[in-house]
């Protein structure tokens, strides 16, 4: 069920098996100029406290050509672990924050994860 971990050659990966191992939650966000350098060190500032309630990875992406909408994606292990942490005081504290608050936040859309793959040791090396 879910998560499969496999050793091909010298790489450790993560296949996805049988039904959704996690979800991953993707919101568009607006971050004024101003405000970008403080949103991400905001993220990584309280990346444990996140961790502490489940949370397996948050990425912010930015289009390559400068253009468009700066996307947020977070993965979680189910929608219950996700719910649990929406209801807790730690995440309205966070979003009641002045820099949670500059930034226009869109709806969350949830998708279950039900195929794929993640290369670890891939991930952890320096690339060409």
């Amino acid at each position: 069920m879910g998560l499969c971990f496999a050793q091909y050659g010298d790489a450790h990966v993560v296949d996805v098996r049988e039904r959704a191992a996690m979800i991953i939650c993707l919101r568009t966000v607006e971050i004024p100029e101003a405000e970008r350098a403080g949103f991400l060190a905001w993220i990584e500032e309280n990346r444990p406290l996140r961790e502490q309630h489940g949370i397996l990875a948050e990425l912010v992406l930015e289009p390559s050509d400068g253009t468009g909408e700066t996307v947020v994606i977070t993965a979680w292990p189910s929608h219950e672990v996700f719910d649990a942490w929406i209801a807790t005081p730690d995440r309205d504290r966070l979003t009641a924050s002045d820099t949670h608050q500059s930034v226009d936040y869109h709806p969350i859309t949830r998708y279950e994860v039900v195929g794929g793959y993640l290369n670890l040791d891939a991930l952890t090396k320096e690339q060409p």
